[in-house]
């Protein structure tokens, strides 16, 4: 009688009543487990998807919310700011924008994002080059340099081709001085690389380079920030970070998976 007022099926109440329902404070134990482990940098989205992946626990979003909302267990909320984008450049080299913001490939090797950040330390600047490839977010080639000079986009490109084959696959980036310069855009025509560039003053064009380095700052950096004091610090929490981000940071996008994950498992 309760089920036909409620208009809920026989077949679905016993479902619900039958189901392993975990306690709270169970699922909490393993809420602080998954924060402690990623310095605080899940969101419930996230850690939705890590209580499923590593502890196959089911959560609605809206509880899972409120339980880490009301143990202060938020994830650190990356401040929002304004990005300063027009740089100096040099016309005679700028490249179209051929990427027109589709960051969606249907296999590896295709399209890649670079860019490049600087990290301030107590007495000098350390400067990280990356390179993405679109298809599954995947953290390809890096360079960390104290100086920030043409190599910072030059020694990726040439990293990442000694692992693959670049011959006709696109390769994004600001309209910076490191991409405009006539070294790299001769480098990028000797692998046969596709050159593309963004709109001037426009970051959009380049959101998936910038959402990496985003996260970078915010889940590595700032946590670490106490105790970086050279670049020999920096070079070494960030290649941790690095091997967590390609190996252990699932994504929605990609099937509740981490990027070399979705990779090997497509191919």
């Amino acid at each position: 009688m309760l089920c036909e007022i409620g208009s809920v099926s026989r077949g679905a109440y016993y479902a619900w009543l039958n189901a392993e329902v975990k306690p709270w404070e169970d699922i909490l134990i393993f809420i602080k487990k998954e924060q402690l482990k990623s310095h605080n940098t899940l969101g419930y989205r996230r850690m939705k998807i890590f209580l499923l992946r590593n502890h196959h626990i089911t959560i609605g979003a809206n509880r899972l919310r409120a339980i880490m909302l009301a143990n202060n267990l938020q994830a650190i909320i990356r401040r929002k700011r304004r990005k300063n984008c027009r740089e100096k450049e040099m016309e005679t080299l700028a490249a179209p924008n051929v990427l027109k913001r589709n960051f969606h490939s249907e296999n590896p090797n295709q399209k890649y994002v670079t860019d490049i950040t600087y990290i301030p330390l107590k007495n000098t600047t350390v400067y990280f080059s990356a390179i993405i490839d679109v298809y599954n977010d995947e953290v390809v080639a890096t360079h960390i340099s104290s100086n920030g000079d043409k190599n910072l986009s030059l020694k990726v490109v040439e990293q990442l081709s000694a692992k693959r084959n670049l011959e006709g696959a696109l390769l994004h980036s600001d309209q910076g001085i490191h991409y405009t310069n006539k070294e790299y855009n001769n480098l990028l025509k000797k692998k046969g690389i596709i050159q593309s560039m963004s709109r001037k003053g426009n970051c959009w064009d380049n959101a998936m380079a910038e959402n990496f380095f985003s996260h970078y700052k915010t889940e590595c950096i700032k946590f670490f920030k106490k105790r970086l004091n050279s670049i020999e610090d920096v070079q070494e929490v960030t290649t941790a970070y690095i091997e967590y981000y390609n190996n252990q940071r699932y994504k929605a996008k990609l099937g509740n998976m981490a990027p070399v994950e979705y990779r090997l498992k497509k191919f």
